[in-house]
């Protein structure tokens, strides 16, 4: 049972650590790592010829569906968190 309520407690904690590890990823390390590969690539071949272009955020394409979605979740449960905890603070609980 200890599980479930670490669980159920820090899940906002963790999806908010995955969402800033995902875009840490996909806007700073994916696109250097990319531009150092393909300095060296391009400097061997004409890259203009093969259709090869800059990094694009893959976590952008669709409008940024994915930055929304994952916004609105996490904004709407910080917004209710502080229900929570006032509901938690006038029970006495001590857990």
């Amino acid at each position: 049972m200890s599980i479930n309520n670490t669980i159920n407690r820090h899940w906002r904690d963790w999806a908010a650590i995955v969402y800033l590890f995902l875009c840490l990823i996909d806007f700073f390390v994916a696109p250097l790592i990319w531009n150092l590969i393909m300095a060296e690539h391009c400097a061997l071949r004409d890259c203009a010829s093969e259709g090869v272009s800059r990094w694009e955020p893959l976590t952008l394409q669709m409008g940024g569906m994915f930055h929304m979605s994952f916004m609105a979740i996490l904004g709407v449960t910080a917004w209710r968190k502080k229900d929570e905890v006032d509901t938690h603070n006038n029970t006495g609980s001590k857990s």
